[in-house]
């Protein structure tokens, strides 16, 4: 049998590539130690993104965190166009509008200098105010946001962006949407009907082998670009230390213009952290990051030698270095937007400080509840401030607290008929063991008919999707199946239908409500009783929850509903790495609900009352309903106790939709509701828009005043903490977590350009792994526009994160000693921290000291929406 042409050459060089990889390997790791080490540094500065399936909000300057926030953006404005300030318009308009003042200009400026901000001494107040009344650029406006900024102090370029601002070409776009072309289909996860022939050879050998035959740049104007190709080495390192030497750029600029290179392209460099992230997390090597810098360099090299274009690389080395050793201090308009933004933190801190103070004070005079009807655990996200609120407003009997959504329940959840599980624990850790889904009959039996039925639904689904999209039969379709499709269409055009399948189409209702995650199989995985009384007690004791016991404990998490939506993970759990909070919410209460696992809790003085039961339930932030699960399990005698439960529910959603009502469109809570069926919706909800805050307290500091959905919620109370050991988790994840989220917001609204996803209208998935803005170029991985700006004014306010923690200092001094991640965030400028000890509250400096702060009479928080106008 005669193999084609084109196919017996594909197997040569795929045999090639598989033959020359160890040797070149081998000789690389010899050979190219420095460029190893270049690429590890620039590899340390740029942020992962995860997939769609798992999206996450990551801080993308966290590689830049154990610099100054202003040393950073010099360096990070050296080598790239990336932006991390608001124009000085966005804070003319806070000022007019009330929201910013002189006097907290004059605070933001005296802290500061106290702080040690180089050149903070030079700022005027009345210099501030005077450029508070010029005109400038403008904010940014859904038209405008997307288009290149200027920066003149830019020290490296690409070669091809600089052979594009001297002759008015596009080689730069054009390079990225090769790289792009060859990394969608290597990483594709299941969408390309046709797969690549290379995806199991690292991204750079499948670069190479398939750039060989690949004529498209060659027809752009760039000749024997396949010839240089071929010449280059079969390894990644050994190809790109080899296309620096033919560039002629200096060694000592090697890590600074590999990370101007990569932050060309922060989509796709981010994308490949990940991979090389995950490759590292299963003990594997990947050299695919230097593999894509190779990829970039040897298209800038043909253009190099195309053009015959030559960098003058020792004037440029000495302007760079003049740049990033510090002899250039800060300019007179970074200094200047930098005391604005300090301000409006300021501002928002004396708001938030006032009404703690003021909750404190009303707190002390208040009498508790005996014993509580229901205490419902929820996430520490910010869409639960609101939701908590209400519920304890619509009943004394409610007591609620802040944890995180997965609950301290490390698990890969395995959903029914399910051969992969999804990680549902935080973007920091990995998972420790696997939780089967069942249908909990005491017939085994009925799980194994579900299952049945699932793997035969979805081998028909499979079909028929082949049936359509296939070369041979899709035009068929159309013209068969065309007008019955157009009804659907049509009501879900009019938000009537729904194009959502259900994971478990196949399954009855009354086994969809006995679904749950089985404690069988654990034991097997070493996690026997012994483990599971430890994650039991530390939940328990992380939450507060060890005394005083309810009579029904709910875990609420959280998950969202939305249509037609590439992200609606990044509106899911974030403490379950973008998925939905229940799997963790039904693990934990059945843990609980043990009798094995409540006897070896007693062992270690948590005495859990007989007559309290633990009740899971999902939080639905885009509709605000909450459902409870596993029913069936609820004592008889407990009937009436989660009867009144669900009234009390129903009335605290529907004043939570009313509230929300002011921040999106619509005349009635039903609007609300519709949205989240709405394929067209491009505000489905507005996520975690607004946060603002980080307050690891006991409830008893923020129940009585209203935060606006701006505050994630941390419960914690010291005199349970003798040794400060969930102090330290607190600080050292949650409150990381928070941090990464608050950073993803903020570089999402101050550079939509590059730290954002673009105009949501105009996405499309590539690979199942991420979005294009339009049909290539790089990937897109932050939030859409429509995520922070509701097309006439923001709803993000770009504040750095404020914690504020109810502790003694001496014991929040000690674990951030300990903890260099938190040093740098503290003292570089990242994150805020105010200690509330012994009645009052302290800032903690960049210095490592405290500061007493003031505070006056209660004030009101601004919800996430701003009436500043973009």
């Amino acid at each position: 049998m005669s193999i084609p042409q084109t196919q017996q050459l594909l197997t040569s060089d795929f045999h090639d590539a598989i033959e020359s990889t160890t040797q070149g390997q081998l000789r690389a790791r010899k050979d190219s130690t420095a460029v190893i080490d270049v690429v590890k540094k620039v590899a340390e500065k740029i942020s992962p993104v995860w997939p769609l399936t798992d999206y996450v909000a990551v801080n993308p300057y966290l590689g830049f965190s154990d610099q100054e926030f202003l040393t950073a953006r010099q360096k990070l404005r050296s080598v790239s166009d990336l932006e991390t300030l608001m124009p000085v318009d966005y804070y003319r308009e806070l000022f007019a509008a009330g929201l910013l003042s002189r006097a907290d200009i004059d605070a933001a400026v005296d802290e500061l200098v106290a702080d040690g901000i180089e050149g903070a001494e030079r700022i005027d107040v009345n210099q501030v105010l005077a450029l508070l009344g010029q005109p400038g650029p403008g904010i940014p406006t859904a038209d405008s946001e997307f288009t290149t900024c200027s920066n003149p102090s830019r020290s490296l370029r690409p070669l091809s962006e600089t052979l594009d601002r001297y002759t008015g070409s596009h080689w730069s776009r054009l390079i990225l949407e090769e790289i792009a072309k060859h990394c969608a289909p290597h990483y594709d996860c299941g969408q390309a009907i046709w797969s690549s022939p290379w995806r199991e050879l690292p991204l750079y050998l499948a670069w190479r082998s398939a750039a060989q035959h690949d004529r498209h740049f060659e027809i752009l104007g760039v000749g024997a670009f396949r010839k240089l190709v071929k010449s280059l080495p079969h390894e990644a390192y050994a190809a790109l230390e080899t296309l620096l030497k033919r560039l002629n750029v200096p060694v000592d600029l090697w890590d600074d213009f590999l990370l101007c290179e990569a932050l060309t392209m922060p989509g796709w460099s981010a994308w490949v952290k990940y991979q090389c992230r995950e490759a590292d997390r299963k003990g594997e090597e990947s050299s695919d990051f230097a593999g894509l810098l190779a990829m970039r360099l040897a298209y800038e090299v043909a253009l190099a030698e195309q053009f015959s274009f030559r960098i003058d690389w020792v004037s440029i080395g000495k302007h760079h270095q003049s740049i990033v050793q510090g002899d250039s201090p800060p300019t007179d308009e970074e200094l200047l937007r930098y005391a604005l933004l300090k301000a409006s933190e300021d501002a928002y801190r004396r708001q938030l400080l006032n009404q703690l103070a003021h909750s404190h004070e009303v707190i002390q005079h208040e009498e508790g509840v005996d014993r509580p009807l229901a205490q419902i655990v929820f996430c520490i996200d910010v869409r639960s401030e609101r939701i908590r609120r209400h519920l304890e407003a619509v009943s004394p009997q409610i007591e609620t607290f802040g944890f995180a959504g997965f609950f301290g329940m490390p698990i890969e959840f395995v959903g029914l008929g399910e051969t992969a599980g999804s990680s549902h624990v935080p973007a920091l850790i990995s998972p420790q063991f696997r939780v089967h889904e069942e249908i909990d009959v005491e017939d085994p039996s009925a799980t194994q008919a579900a299952v049945k039925r699932q793997s035969q639904l979805r081998f028909l689904q499979k079909t028929w999707k082949e049936f359509q999209t296939s070369a041979a039969s899709c035009f068929a379709f159309v013209e068969t199946t065309g007008l019955i499709y157009c009804l659907g269409l049509l009501l879900r055009s009019l938000g009537k239908g729904s194009a959502w399948v259900s994971r478990l189409n196949a399954i009855s209702e009354r086994d969809q409500a006995r679904l749950s995650p089985s404690l069988r199989g654990l034991e097997h995985q070493g996690v026997g009783l012994t483990r599971q009384a430890e994650m039991a007690e530390s939940a328990l004791r992380g939450i507060g929850i060890v005394k005083n016991f309810g009579r029904l404990i709910v875990f609420c998490g959280h998950g969202s509903q939305t249509e037609n939506n590439p992200l609606q993970a990044g509106l899911d759990c974030g403490a379950c790495c973008g998925h939905s909070g229940e799997p963790n919410a039904r693990f934990v209460a059945k843990l609980l609900n043990s009798k094995d696992v409540r006897d070896s809790l007693a062992q270690n003085g948590i005495q859990i009352p007989q007559d309290t039961h633990f009740v899971p339930a999902l939080h639905n932030t885009t509709t605000d309903e909450i459902k409870f699960f596993d029913m069936h399990h609820v004592p008889e005698s407990h009937l009436d106790d989660l009867r009144e439960l669900q009234t009390i529910v129903e009335s605290a959603s529907q004043e939570n939709r009313h509230e929300r009502l002011d921040l999106l469109p619509g005349q009635t809570t039903d609007d609300l509701i519709r949205r989240s069926r709405d394929w067209s919706e491009v505000r489905p909800e507005w996520g975690l828009a607004g946060n603002a805050a980080f307050i690891a307290a006991p409830r008893q500091l923020t129940e009585t005043v209203s935060l606006g959905g701006r505050s994630f919620l941390h419960s914690y109370d010291y005199h349970e903490d003798p040794e400060f050991r969930v102090l330290e988790q607190i600080m050292t994840a949650p409150l990381v977590v928070a941090n990464w989220i608050n950073m993803q917001y903020y570089a999402s609204t101050v550079d939509p350009l590059h730290f954002g996803s673009g105009n949501k209208t105009l996405h499309n998935v590539v690979g199942r792994f991420g979005v294009f803005s339009g049909n290539g170029g790089d990937l897109m991985t932050g939030l859409p526009w429509q995520s922070v700006h509701d097309g006439q004014r923001y709803q993000h306010h770009p504040l750095r994160l404020l914690a504020v923690v109810a502790a003694p200092r001496d014991a929040i001094d000690g674990i951030i000693c300990k903890h260099e991640l938190l040093t740098n965030l503290l003292t570089n400028g990242w994150m805020h921290l105010v200690a509330h000890d012994d009645g009052a509250f302290y800032r903690y400096t960049e210095k490592c000291t405290w500061d007493q702060l003031t505070t006056s009479s209660s004030a009101t928080i601004p919800s996430g929406s701003s009436k500043i106008a973009g």
